[in-house]
């Protein structure tokens, strides 16, 4: 019975391992037609070979950082911190992207030894974030992927920098090999208990 349980461990941590999805290098042909599509958790992988896994750029937040697709050059800001509504005055914690054109004003103010950035927006928000919590990304770092990981700073990559974009989809060859695989195993973990019913019926 131990022998089994074990077995059927071993079987449900293989299948979290080896999961469904799976990366694709898309065509040019794709990329054209406009993929990757916004809800897309994405691969780059760059000239010189090295691989970011992206997440999903429009608006991809993580425990390893905030990702953005720009095709246009634009005004962003990118941070975790706080936010209240300023109609209901309901504060709750903060962390995405917000274009540039919804910033109304902006002040810097110190509290003791750190020093603080606050934003409010024309419908009616107020961010609050702490240095090193936030970017602000202008029209002049130009277009491409970027990554930011607070407290460090903004990682562009150009899209002349990436030689393959990948897009993460569903595997269903090796899901179904995978699946195979498993009932194969459950069936050779069943003969033994049915020889061993049948002896005892003897």
């Amino acid at each position: 019975m131990k022998k089994k349980i074990l077995i059927s461990l071993l079987i449900v941590s293989f299948f979290n391992y080896v999961g469904c999805y799976s990366y694709y290098t898309l065509t040019e042909e794709e990329i054209i037609e406009g993929m990757p599509n916004p809800d897309d958790d994405i691969k780059l992988v760059l000239n010189d070979d090295s691989e970011i896994e992206f997440g999903t750029p429009t608006n991809h937040i993580s425990n390893d950082g905030y990702y953005l697709k720009v095709d246009n050059a634009s005004n962003y800001l990118i941070g975790e911190g706080d936010i209240i509504n300023r109609t209901t005055g309901v504060k709750s914690n903060f962390e995405g992207i917000v274009k540039g054109e919804m910033i109304d004003s902006s002040r810097n103010f110190n509290v003791d030894t750190k020093q603080y950035s606050v934003f409010w927006t024309k419908d009616q928000a107020r961010l609050s974030f702490e240095k090193g919590n936030f970017v602000e990304m202008t029209p002049e770092q130009g277009a491409g992927y970027f990554v930011f990981k607070p407290p460090d700073s903004v990682r562009k990559i150009s899209f002349d920098q990436i030689k393959e974009i990948q897009v993460d989809k569903f595997d269903s060859l090796n899901t179904g090999l995978l699946v195979a695989a498993i009932l194969g195993v459950l069936v050779a973990l069943t003969i033994p208990f049915w020889g061993e019913r049948s002896i005892a019926f003897e």
